[in-house]
């Protein structure tokens, strides 16, 4: 197939303060993964924070631009990426977070991918997720149909949005981006995820667990996350029972699994599932956006 040129545009979404020299060091390494392969960089600062240092180191890049999206959802921000990418006339978005990066060129390679492929059928692009610390294989089917994917470092078909509802702004944060792969599946299109291309995930925390002379190990669970995911979760099978049975079939033993997973393995597991219950809660009071502590 004939190269085709693509134009992509990335968001960055910044919720934290960038003061430590260390900090900015990292994250201008993790946007370097990435922002000589894009048309705009949009950085949306979701909360009041300090980052004076860190937009400096960036003032070479004229491709970026700032925008003040305080208390906006990560659901309210990506949708309103797709909007920009409509109006410029992008092909392809992506949403990132400063402490993600891309190993070894993924980002490229993906871009070249869709350059390069027949990718009229894939709504979404989707490199494999990894935590920093985490081992990856290569694998001899270099991509595979999934049935869903995280928005964060997915390179999201912006004709094919067209065809679609769009982004569920009322989810606020998480579930959003499974429930826009349910819709492009449900119009025939794939989610493809690329097995030998990996976005990583600096920030994270190892929890441990010892039961005799057995250590078990997990990642952190954010509140929030638990929270948000739990009760969207709920929304989002209502919806889908009938129409994709199979994937909340699975999505229903996933929770159950994440669950049983923090109940053996983190020792704050009582705090987590607080939060899965009111979760679960507001669920059933109809409760939708963003909640107060």
């Amino acid at each position: 197939m004939e190269e085709r040129q693509v134009k992509i545009i990335a968001g960055l979404i910044i919720e934290d303060s960038i003061t430590l020299e260390i900090e900015v060091k990292q994250y201008l390494e993790n946007l370097l993964t990435y922002i000589n392969q894009v048309e705009k960089l949009y950085i949306y600062l979701r909360k009041k924070v300090t980052i004076d240092e860190f937009l400096e180191k960036l003032n070479k890049y004229p491709h970026i631009e700032l925008a003040e999206c305080y208390e906006y959802g990560e659901a309210e921000i990506y949708k309103a990426l797709i909007e920009k990418a409509i109006e410029d006339q992008v092909d392809y978005v992506t949403l990132l977070k400063p402490d993600y990066y891309f190993e070894n060129e993924s980002f490229l390679e993906m871009k070249k991918y869709v350059m390069q492929s027949d990718v009229s059928r894939i709504a979404l692009l989707t490199p494999m997720p990894l935590f920093g610390c985490e081992l990856h294989e290569r694998k001899s089917e270099e991509f595979r149909a999934i049935k869903g994917c995280r928005a964060y470092g997915a390179l999201l078909n912006v004709d094919i949005y067209k065809e679609t509802r769009g982004i569920k702004e009322e989810y606020y944060q998480t579930t959003f981006d499974y429930d826009y792969c349910l819709q492009a599946r449900l119009l025939g299109y794939d989610i493809m995820l690329a097995q030998n291309l990996v976005l990583r995930k600096q920030k994270y925390k190892v929890l441990t667990k010892k039961i005799g002379f057995i250590t078990l190990t997990t990642f952190e669970r954010d509140l929030l996350d638990i929270y948000y995911e739990t009760r969207n979760r709920y929304y989002l099978w209502d919806e889908y029972q009938k129409l994709d049975p199979a994937y909340v079939s699975l999505d229903k033993k996933l929770a159950k699994k994440e669950i049983q997973e923090i109940r053996n393995k983190d020792k704050n597991y009582r705090e987590k599932l607080i939060f899965y219950d009111r979760g679960r809660l507001d669920y059933k009071k109809g409760v939708l956006g963003p909640i107060e502590l």
